[in-house]
């Protein structure tokens, strides 16, 4: 799953080509809702956490969720596209430049005077932004089940947005605690050093075509049953949660635990 600077990086590649632009053509996938028309102009194009939002100048927001699969591709106008047509889920066109978003699975348009809370609004503060709001992220973290595992916890959007599986294990193994550990367990500075490491890390790639977080490379994420870079244990992996998409790499060693 795409995390916060995959967005961001998205969002800074297609804002140059878009934002002061007029729209020449949009299409959004199965969408019964009427879009801009020719002629609007595109306003913003802004990540929040993990959702990408495309901003017109009448009020109207076209939201994408990559999930798993999605991507965002930038064309010139008459260049050929890299993927096939049948993947695309939204296109938006300008004189110069073609953005398409292929695969994602969720994509829809909010029109301003639709009335109710929009996917983006329920995420916490976004660790991508230059200065996140620590204090509430404690607060929600207090307010939250106190018997939940940490490594869930880290990938729960309300809590703060941006963190997937990669910062999620990575932030674990810099900060030496175990994924398995309660929240309740864990005591409020070092909660806060979790996410200002995951913050910082974060930042660390936003530009950044390649991701890394230690030397040249990850840490531990995607490095099972290799040497810890640390201690020299055997880095060990685990799937879990309700749909086990929610992979976990940690060192028994460095991050002791239940």
């Amino acid at each position: 799953m795409p995390e916060g600077d995959t967005l961001w990086n998205h969002a800074a590649h297609l804002r140059p080509a878009l934002v002061g632009h007029a729209v020449t053509d949009l299409r959004v996938h199965r969408n019964r809702k009427r879009g801009p028309r020719p002629g609007v102009k595109v306003e913003g194009v802004e990540a929040a956490g993990k959702h990408l939002l495309i901003t017109f100048d009448d009020g109207v927001i076209l939201h994408t969720h990559l999930q798993m699969t999605g991507e965002w591709h930038l064309y010139r106008a008459g260049q050929r596209w890299r993927n096939e047509r049948g993947a695309m889920r939204a296109l938006v066109a300008t004189k110069d430049h073609v953005a398409v978003c292929f695969a994602a699975p969720t994509v829809a348009l909010y029109h301003p005077a639709e009335a109710g809370p929009r996917p983006w609004d329920r995420i916490g503060p976004d660790l991508c932004h230059a200065e996140p709001d620590f204090d509430s992220i404690a607060a929600n973290l207090a307010a939250t089940g106190q018997a939940r595992q940490i490594a869930d916890v880290l990938l729960d959007q309300t809590m703060a947005a941006g963190i997937g599986n990669v910062y999620k294990s990575e932030t674990l193994w810099f900060c030496r605690q175990s994924p398995f550990a309660e929240l309740g367990a864990i005591e409020n500075q070092k909660r806060r050093t979790l996410y200002q490491r995951a913050s910082g890390l974060l930042h660390q790639n936003l530009g950044r075509s390649r991701r890394q977080t230690f030397r040249n490379g990850l840490a531990v994420y995607g490095r099972g049953r290799r040497d810890c870079p640390r201690c020299h244990s055997i880095i060990r992996r685990i799937e879990h949660g309700d749909d086990l998409v929610r992979v976990s790499y940690w060192c028994p060693r460095c991050q002791p635990g239940p």
